[in-house]
């Protein structure tokens, strides 16, 4: 299907009728009939969009992961501590701008395949940074941050971002430096 301002219009109102119950009810199964009754749409016209609801949360999951900021490759971007603020700084701003649709995969949901995706993509666009000597000590340490900044999100949206974005990027960088030994 060729994608028209039409087609990208029916699909938003498709996943904000989606984020909308599970912001009601996060804990409901949706079925398709519940998701076009607030879409207003009929249902043949969710099928020409989407196979099943869970065709319609991985689209709105890879949406996610296709917007994080990532270091561009060999662009020095990254050739600093200050640079490496700015950059996770804006991961924050992007995570708290799509706050609904991220509080929705990270704590509604807790969906731990996303998490494991995010995980996934974070370790490949950052690997030539943070593992430069490819041990899999410096890995293993890499996957704690990961991890353990995927935990610190959780909670910065449980608690209703109490924390600007530029100190979560200082408390994870100092984190992360203790724990790789990254000495950007």
């Amino acid at each position: 299907m060729q994608d028209t301002r039409r087609v990208r219009m029916t699909k938003k109102m498709i996943k904000e009728a989606y984020i909308e119950l599970l912001e009601v009810n996060p804990y409901k199964r949706l079925s398709i009939t519940d998701i076009c009754k607030v879409a207003d749409i009929n249902r043949s016209t969710f099928y020409m969009h989407y196979e099943d609801v869970d065709a319609l949360v991985r689209e709105i999951e890879d949406e996610l992961l296709d917007f994080i900021p990532y270091p561009k490759d060999d662009s020095g971007e990254l050739s600093d501590r200050s640079q490496f603020v700015v950059l996770l700084e804006k991961t924050f701003e992007y995570i708290y701008q799509n706050k609904r649709y991220f509080s929705i995969v990270f704590v509604h949901f807790e969906n731990a395949n996303f998490k494991q995706r995010i995980a996934e993509n974070i370790l490949e666009k950052y690997k030539t940074i943070a593992i430069s000597s490819n041990t899999l000590l410096k890995r293993y340490g890499f996957l704690f941050c990961i991890n353990g900044v995927i935990g610190l999100i959780k909670e910065w949206i449980i608690d209703d971002f109490p924390l600007s974005c530029r100190q979560l990027a200082e408390i994870v960088l100092h984190m992360c430096a203790q724990a790789t030994n990254f000495k950007k």
